[in-house]
């Protein structure tokens, strides 16, 4: 498993628990601060009798962008979460008035402010031990390696001593999260740098709706936002942030990437949210995906046998370490803020072709120090695989956000404000073959709802609406 949050704690767990030998691999400590802790800890509520209702909100929120098929899993799955967690000893909350009148709402961990999370982990992780499973924290993944299609393992380096590890694995989950630091502002904790995103996105694995960031922005502010049709207000520059990737890593039902015997779950996959999500329903889908991944990883992992991998690619990964350190070009920290401060500017909440196409300029000047970014010591080569993970993101992100010729939930084009549903109920693909891009734009699974209705556009979370049915 690599990552240490929700989603990977609970594909621990579930893996473990079916026989299978598990390592955890973090960057973080246990105590370190990532989404899951820095989480106000609400997570979706429903009924057994409010599925169809979750269901249609989650798709109509998504801006009909959502795979209904990913949908249909996580509205059957969610009402089970409450009590998933708290057979595990998380405290929860008291359920407010919506239980008692059957409506949707959130369940909230017990706890307040911005490490309400915490106990989550700390008791996920603990079970996560009781059953057998072992940690590596605070070692820094640098690639994932597969062969002839399949995963064979990955590369990393312990940020205490620059030592090298190759880790060789029959079937692995993905669940790093997100990547909303590569905005200048964001409301995430430092770490939010989409690393699996971007690995996997290099060992061939394909991406859905990653133009889709979920920026918060102030409500009364929004009219004066797509007022804005050329160079980026400088007022309205200070107000909002990055706050959740909706696109990432394509998964089918069984949470599988087209990447054999690699899984993925939680903030790294697209697919389940579309354009927006419900609020509570990040902490939902990282339970529901990753008891789905562990599952069926070691369904995979007890028929396989392990393959050492090549000292071939060990190598060039310890040449890679090696040349950071030496390196007497840019320090990785400053690197990475001035790419966070031209995505933010150029391609964060005022988006136009004009603006976006500053933003590939931008990046093509950063792009030399794909070769020259400077780690001043082991601890160092995090920050510097961080801004060469957030860089090739940012590629990706401002090539599909130019594609998009629409606003649609928490996307917004401002030359371009209004949704076009005749031309983009779609999603768009990303893969990397031969070395080089590629992009398909392909109509979105719509197995149960359909035509679209007019979607929503917003900042951050939406609520829940009322319900349609009785």
């Amino acid at each position: 498993m690599l990552g240490a949050g929700a989603a990977g704690l609970v594909a621990a767990i579930e893996a473990a628990q079916s026989g299978a030998k598990v390592l955890v691999v973090s960057k973080m400590g246990p105590q370190d601060t990532n989404c899951t802790i820095s989480a106000w800890g609400g997570f979706t509520y429903a009924p057994e009798s409010r599925v169809h209702e979750l269901f249609r909100q989650v798709v109509e929120t998504s801006g009909y962008l959502a795979n209904q098929r990913l949908v249909e899993v996580f509205a059957h799955r969610a009402p089970k979460v409450a009590q998933y967690l708290a057979d595990f000893g998380v405290a929860l909350d008291v359920l407010d008035e919506a239980d008692k009148k059957n409506q949707l709402g959130i369940v909230k961990l017990r706890g307040k402010g911005r490490t309400t999370g915490l106990a989550l982990t700390t008791r996920l992780r603990a079970r996560a031990e009781e059953l057998g499973a072992k940690f590596l924290d605070r070692v820094m993944v640098s690639s994932l390696v597969t062969e002839d299609g399949r995963i064979a393992g990955v590369v990393g380096v312990d940020l205490a001593d620059g030592k090298l590890l190759s880790i060789s694995t029959k079937a692995m989950v993905l669940a790093t999260g997100g990547g909303a630091c590569l905005y200048g502002r964001t409301d995430n904790p430092a770490g939010a740098t989409a690393d699996g995103i971007a690995m996997a996105y290099e060992a061939g694995a394909e991406l859905v709706d990653l133009e889709c960031v979920s920026f918060q922005f102030p409500a009364n502010r929004l009219d004066g936002l797509f007022a804005v049709k050329n160079a980026p207000d400088e007022g309205l520059l200070r107000f909002g942030g990055a706050h959740y990737y909706l696109g990432g890593l394509r998964i089918d039902e069984r949470a599988r990437t087209n990447i054999d015997g690699m899984y993925a779950a939680g903030e790294t996959t697209g697919g389940v949210f579309g354009a927006a999500r419900l609020g509570g329903a990040a902490l939902a889908d990282a339970v529901v995906f990753g008891a789905m991944a562990g599952k069926e990883t070691a369904i995979i992992a007890m028929e396989r046998q392990t393959n050492g991998l090549s000292r071939a690619h060990v190598e060039r990964e310890r040449r890679r370490m090696e040349k950071m350190l030496a390196s007497k070009g840019t320090p990785a920290p400053e690197a990475t803020e001035r790419l966070r401060a031209a995505m933010w500017r150029y391609a964060g909440t005022m988006k136009t072709r004009q603006t976006l196409e500053q933003a590939g300029r931008e990046l093509d000047a950063l792009e030399p120090l794909r070769g020259d970014v400077r780690a001043a010591n082991p601890a160092q080569l995090r920050d510097a695989l961080e801004f060469l993970n957030l860089l090739t993101v940012a590629r990706l992100i401002v090539a599909a956000s130019l594609l998009r010729e629409e606003s649609r939930g928490c996307f917004w084009r401002l030359d371009f404000p209004k949704p076009d549903n005749a031309n983009w109920a779609r999603n768009i693909h990303m893969w990397q073959s031969g070395g080089k891009a590629q992009v398909a734009v392909r109509q979105s699974v719509m197995s149960r709802l359909t035509p679209p209705t007019q979607p929503r556009i917003g900042a951050g979370c939406f609520p829940y609406l009322p319900p349609t049915e009785p």
